[in-house]
């Protein structure tokens, strides 16, 4: 289950031991991160194969292991410069123009050889960048001061110390168009740069502030340049997060980012300890689910097609119900409904075999509520609306013979699997499902600062009406498709202590509050990404495998098997035995196995 681990809190015996276990933890880390850097430090100052010079005009020359990386007498627009700014008058309104936009407007620069430091001064304060080389890291230490009686605030700066001409494109830049860029804010800001004859990793070591980081492209080959930006940078796509580093008047901002250069082949782990060790810190882990076994799947409807505002299904079956379309039925009629009933009552029986066979923990059903429109507002995800959105599932039961006469059709339907000794779950969204007197619908979009309470109202009535325990989040992402701050999922494991939440469209600082959602179907994922367990070793996913092909399954066989004995979790069908749940099964045998 979710639990808060806090190490100062009263609690049993049990929980002192887990709060010390953290403590544990957390010094464990510390050690590892200490050792990595002395010995790091050791082998740079054994080898020193970072080369650096200096000329009148700032960094001049850096190769690595005999390579050359930069070289301004060639490549003279390499050079150090601030390039796109941001800053607010004191009533917020953006100031874009003079030396408030652009970093080589300014009132004079200045480089300093002795302490190889850029000075750039504005009529509102000055930036500062200082290079520091130790052994083959070079760190970049930025200071942004904004003068007290400037009238602005200052909300950063794009700034460019090097570029880099690497000699092939570096491993995972799948594409030399696009932008390399960490933000701290999705995950640690560690970008490396493998390019075969060494490698490169941008680090900021503070998990606690934005700061983007890492490569843009410059358009010629291979060429990226190092970028530290306190603004969003240019270029930056906008599913990516945007975000500034605000410096009010008569304040000071610093921060430094390192170029730590190593041999091809290192791995993120020995870059950047540090900078896990200070996400783990500031964003602690909370999830501490202990089941791990199979989730199945269950889909009552099917989707119909059309304009997703205006109700797709027939009139007999308006929410698709798959079962009363196989029989024909007509909920409309007495008799239609009580077959209806009955047939879902079956499909829960149908659904607690295949939990067994599988040997799962529970079981998500996507759609309780049916689904009478169109894609995107087909999955409705509001069960505390379903007596308007799905009245059929709101009927009570009319078999007098039935054990379960009386009670209301989803109460008996959860009752049944939950009653097997499965934990059961539903499908909820972060829009809110409008219903309108006309019959046409839609999921609308809410302000972040609306989206947890919809969620936990959401949550709290499937999980005090059914004993729900098993969340799909579905469609966790912003109108412009920016996945959701991973802030709004915080409270969950507070509000929730024994539940699990799944959401859909995640990035890493998801896994410090829920359970991510993965999909080998759809995308081929394989699981959670290794690098993700160097900031948090227990971090685990769920992966939806349904209806893949089987062949594909079989391929990839040795992947999920080390996927689940590092405790993932794979979902399937419970609504039917399908082709691949023998497999899966296969699967976790084999992961139990090797362990």
């Amino acid at each position: 289950m979710y639990r808060v681990r806090d190490l100062f809190g009263r609690g049993s015996l049990r929980s002192l031991g887990e709060a010390l276990m953290k403590r544990s933890y957390l010094v464990a880390i510390a050690m590892f991160a200490v050792a990595a850097i002395l010995a790091v430090g050791t082998e740079m100052r054994a080898q020193s194969a970072l080369k650096i010079s200096y000329g009148p005009n700032g960094l001049q020359q850096l190769s690595y292991g005999g390579l050359v990386l930069e070289d301004t007498n060639q490549n003279g627009s390499d050079a150090f410069h601030i390039w796109h700014m941001k800053a607010t008058d004191l009533q917020g309104n953006v100031i874009s123009t003079g030396q408030y936009g652009w970093g080589e407007n300014n009132n004079g620069r200045s480089w300093n050889s002795s302490s190889q430091t850029w000075t750039y001064s504005f009529v509102w304060g000055t930036i500062t960048a200082q290079y520091v080389q130790q052994g083959n890291v070079l760190n970049v230490k930025v200071t942004e001061t904004n003068n007290a009686n400037s009238g602005i605030i200052f909300d950063g700066a794009a700034i460019y110390p090097l570029a880099l001409h690497f000699p092939q494109l570096p491993s995972g830049f799948s594409n030399s168009t696009y932008p390399q860029v960490a933000d701290n804010v999705i995950g640690p800001s560690v970008t490396d740069a493998d390019y075969g004859q060494g490698a490169v990793a941008s680090v900021d070591p503070d998990a606690t502030k934005p700061l983007f980081t890492g490569y843009l492209p410059t358009g010629a080959t291979n060429v990226y340049a190092a970028i530290i930006g306190s603004t969003t940078p240019d270029g930056l796509p906008s599913f990516q997060p945007q975000h500034d580093r605000h410096v009010n008047p008569g304040q000071t901002d610093s921060f430094t980012v390192s170029l730590r250069f190593a041999p091809s082949g290192t791995t993120l782990a020995s870059f950047a300890p540090d900078a896990y060790q200070s996400w783990n810190q500031a964003w602690p882990p909370q999830v501490t689910w202990t089941d791990h076994r199979i989730i199945g799947t269950v889909y009552l409807a099917s989707s119909p097609q059309g304009n997703p505002n205006q109700p797709g299904g027939p009139p007999t079956n308006p929410r698709n119900y798959v079962t009363a379309a196989n029989a024909g039925l007509d909920l409309r009629t007495p008799g239609g409904l009580a077959q209806f009933q009955s047939l879902i009552l079956q499909q829960a029986q149908n659904n607690v075999q295949n939990l067994r066979r599988l040997n799962a923990q529970g079981v998500i059903t996507w759609d309780i509520e049916g689904e009478q429109y169109p894609q995107s507002t087909s999955y409705v995800c509001s069960p505390d609306q379903i007596a308007q959105a799905a009245p059929e599932m709101e009927s009570v039961i009319s078999n007098h013979a039935s054990p379960y006469y009386g009670l209301k059709l989803d109460d008996a339907y959860f009752k049944i699997m939950r009653d097997a000794g499965f934990k059961v779950g539903v499908c909820i969204r972060p829009q809110h499902f409008t219903l309108n007197a006309d019959g046409t619908a839609s999921q609308v979009y809410l302000a972040d600062a609306d989206i947890p309470w919809q969620l936990y109202c959401k949550i709290k009535y499937a999980h005090d009406r059914w004993g729900a325990m098993l969340f799909y989040i579905d469609s966790t992402v912003e109108p412009d498709g920016v996945t959701l701050d991973p802030s709004l999922f915080q409270l969950a494991p507070v509000a929730l202590p024994d539940s699990m939440i799944i959401p859909e469209e995640t990035t890493a600082k998801y896994y410090a509050y829920t359970t991510p959602f993965k999909s080998f179907l759809f995308h081929t994922d394989l699981g959670t990404n290794p690098t993700v367990y160097d900031f948090y070793p227990a971090a685990f996913s769920a992966n939806l495998i349904n209806d893949v092909d089987p062949g594909k399954l079989a391929e990839y066989m040795p992947q999920l098997v080390n996927s689940v004995k590092h405790g993932d979790i794979l979902m399937v069908h419970a609504d039917y035995w399908q082709a691949n749940n023998s497999t899966v099964l296969e699967i976790y045998q084999q992961a139990a196995n090797s362990k």
